[in-house]
């Protein structure tokens, strides 16, 4: 169904993983991000077998922790994060960020489409792609990792999978290493 401006929110105390299974959703937020991942030890985004997901954000954001410029994606998870299955999700990011975990991000077989105005998918602890189809335009950097404090992070490592990444800056970037053993590659 449509959320045509209205938020997602995960906040759980919980130590059980959280699934979040979007099968043919429309989000929009004019706001803040359409899905915001506020406190959960980890969370699984499943995109249903042939289904089509699309978030979408403001401009501008109302609801944000200032201190930390939080949330700061219209996919955005304080918690590590998958994302995984056979449907689509489209991300038009139009305040910052597409897709942003603030510890880590595995993306395992998804096809993902992020229009973003700064950064594509951003995983601070560390970005992995098992597979997918990703296609990233974006005005920043495409893929991202950027954790600076803890030298075993901020790595960026591709298993498979098909990449379209055109970007303002770096296609893919990352602050400690990029390892890429497979995959099919069209950078600008």
């Amino acid at each position: 169904g449509n959320l045509d401006d209205g938020q997602v929110i995960v906040d759980t105390q919980d130590d059980e993983t959280v699934q979040l299974i979007l099968d043919g959703v429309e989000i929009t937020s004019t706001t803040s991000a359409p899905v915001y991942v506020s406190k959960a030890e980890k969370v699984i985004l499943i995109l249903a077998e042939n289904s089509q997901n699309t978030l979408t954000d403001g401009s501008t954001y109302t609801n944000i922790d200032v201190e930390e410029n939080e949330p700061n994606a219209a996919l955005f998870s304080k918690a590590n994060l998958t994302i995984y299955g056979s449907g689509e999700l489209t991300v038009n990011a139009n305040y910052k960020d597409g897709i942003t975990s603030k510890d880590g991000l595995l993306i395992n077989g998804a096809s993902i489409t992020v229009n973003a105005v700064d950064d594509g998918i951003r995983g601070k602890d560390y970005l992995v792609v098992k597979d997918g189809n990703i296609v990233v335009t974006a005005f920043g950097d495409g893929l991202k990792s950027d954790e600076e404090t803890d030298t075993a992070l901020g790595y960026i490592q591709i298993e498979s999978g098909a990449f379209e990444i055109t970007s303002g800056g770096d296609a893919i970037t990352a602050q400690a290493s990029v390892v890429v053993n497979n995959g099919s590659f069209t950078l600008a």
